[in-house]
């Protein structure tokens, strides 16, 4: 094998007595003899045999013929050298080496799969451990790979799942993915809590033979060790045997003469090895419940020629239309060329293109037909509002989102006013219910209005898994993040704006005067403990305030009818 560079420097890898050439996306070449590549997968073989019979296959300088792969050449070439007999080579990072087990899996190399496995386990341990785990798990997701996806969920058990502490790893991975990853700890620590309650009644005892310890109840382990049994179940952090170590002399500490003292090395051995049975055996039975997020499936659009067709508003009729706009459900909407250019820059910029022949299949009854990624229902929404007709906003969030998006999207800028004050107008704030899922679908869809309003609602509702619930998986991650980092802002400018009223000599306590409770005493301070505390205080943090991102004034609203402003 040779890496020649200069005038070939595209040459990455160049085996004796090559017959074919592979191609990269970036235009990388391999000469490679093409039994090797067969005999290790037969899946890239079949695309090897229908690119040769193909009529418009290329052929390089040297009259080999050229198959052109979909992978980056960086990845083949370490790929190759986990086929051929020569020095493997690792990439040099995660998501480069996560890609290569991506591109071996997808091309059914299961000898050569196992082959780069090994080779990490060997020669890089540092691969996957508790500072990068949320980070392998991510991208396990992301490229389909269930094994390493499980292998980075069990490192992710030693820490707490609690969205706020996952702020800072929240935009590494999907909705989608952590919440596959939170529902594969709730079952881990289900199965745990029960599996190691059974041993704690049955199988630790047949492990500690002859144990005698007074502070244990008669045919039971001692108690000391009970509860560390249990503590397992709520904290994996424990389950180390260097905590399990300390358990224990701090039991001897202070349980001064205990036969636990004298506790052989054996038969900690011999313990140890029955709670990592118990506990390897908890994690196995909650793999099933981790899947792997399905990235983006393209539903397929139905052709038949009956879904083609006039679909209008029944109060918008357009004889003279000179434009269709063709739904991505097929749809065909008749318009008119300077009405759109009018409401969009995009479709003024748009129609001014060359337009097709009239035997085109992009012609229908003469008009030239612009083809739109949206459905009907939304078109059939947004079309009206071109036209000085009656027009109907759709009350549904989802679809309402979508209408605003298409706007964005189009640069419809005074349809998009329209819309957002006909929304404001309306009795009840569409938003309200569900806010965490409106959120997540107006940042999926970049619609900023509609982000700040929905976070500002989710001030109501505590943030947990347990409250997004399916709607974490509409969540990006970044959108995840801000969205927490919202919140903490929130709540320390609330608590920092409460504890100003607990400060006599700030301008902000002198709502306190008159008040015996509070009222300084002779030589003394305010009876600050019969004031209430901000951070136990039970009313919404929505309730109480908000923050402008303008200036620093902090707006105080009480739901009861207190306001002040600071």
């Amino acid at each position: 094998m040779s890496v020649p560079d200069g005038p070939s420097e595209n040459i990455l890898f160049d085996y004796p007595g090559a017959d074919i050439v592979l191609r990269s996306y970036d235009s990388h070449i391999f000469h490679v003899p093409k039994l090797y590549i067969i005999n290790s997968s037969p899946k890239l073989g079949e695309l090897i045999h229908d690119a040769l019979n193909s009529s418009d296959t290329a052929h390089d300088e040297g009259s080999l013929p050229v198959v052109k792969l979909s992978d980056a050449g960086i990845i083949l070439h370490s790929l190759l050298t986990f086929i051929f007999p020569v020095s493997p080579i690792l990439p040099s990072t995660t998501k480069e080496t996560m890609q290569l087990l991506s591109v071996a899996q997808k091309y059914e190399m299961n000898s050569t799969l196992a082959h780069i496995r090994s080779n990490i386990s060997h020669h890089n341990p540092s691969f996957l451990g508790p500072e990068n785990a949320f980070y392998v798990y991510s991208l396990a997701q992301h490229y389909g790979l269930r094994q390493e996806a499980l292998q980075a969920a069990r490192v992710t058990l030693t820490f707490s799942m609690t969205i706020e502490e996952l702020e800072d790893k929240a935009d590494i991975m999907s909705g989608a993915a952590l919440h596959e990853l939170w529902k594969y700890h709730k079952r881990v620590r289900s199965t745990l809590a029960s599996d190691l309650a059974e041993f704690r009644n049955s199988g630790a005892r047949d492990t500690l033979t002859g144990l005698r310890c007074p502070w244990s109840r008669p045919s039971i382990i001692p108690l000391w060790l009970d509860s560390y049994i249990e503590s397992i179940g709520t904290n994996f952090r424990l389950f180390d045997v260097a905590e399990f170590d300390i358990t224990l002399a701090r039991h001897i500490r202070d349980g001064r003469s205990c036969a636990c003292a004298y506790i052989t090395s054996q038969t900690i051995r011999t313990f140890w090895a029955a709670l990592t049975a118990v506990v390897n055996g908890s994690i196995e039975k909650a793999q099933s419940t981790l899947s792997l997020v399905q990235r983006g499936v393209n539903s397929q659009v139905k052709s038949e020629s009956n879904r083609i067709g006039l679909s209008l508003p029944q109060s918008l009729d357009v004889p003279d239309a000179d434009v269709i706009l063709r739904s991505a459900d097929r749809v065909n909407f008749r318009v008119h060329k300077s009405v759109l250019s009018m409401a969009s820059p995009v479709f003024k910029d748009l129609l001014s293109l060359p337009q097709a022949s009239d035997d085109s299949d992009e012609v229908v009854d003469g008009l030239p037909v612009v083809p739109m990624s949206e459905d009907a229902e939304i078109l059939d929404y947004l079309i009206p509002m071109l036209y000085p007709v009656r027009h109907v906003i759709p009350w549904f969030e989802s679809k309402l989102l979508s209408l605003l998006a298409t706007c964005e999207k189009y640069d419809m800028v005074s349809i998009q006013s329209s819309i957002r004050a006909e929304v404001r107008r309306r009795p009840s704030n569409p938003f309200e219910e569900g806010a965490f899922c409106i959120y997540a679908i107006a940042s999926s869809k970049l619609l900023i209005p509609e982000m700040a309003e929905a976070a500002r609602l989710t001030l109501d509702y505590p943030m947990t898994f347990e409250t997004l619930g399916e709607g974490l998986r509409l969540f990006e991650g970044w959108a995840l993040r801000d969205l927490i980092r919202f919140r903490k802002r929130c709540r320390d400018n609330m608590v920092q704006c409460l504890e100003s009223f607990l400060e006599v000599r700030t301008r902000a306590a002198k709502i306190w005067v008159g008040c015996p409770d509070v009222m300084p005493r002779p030589g003394g301070f305010p009876n600050q403990r019969k004031m209430f505390s901000p951070r136990g205080s039970a009313i919404s943090l929505r309730g109480i305030w908000t923050k402008s991102n303008k200036d620093s004034h902090i707006h105080w609203s009480c739901p009861r009818g207190f306001a002040k402003t600071f």
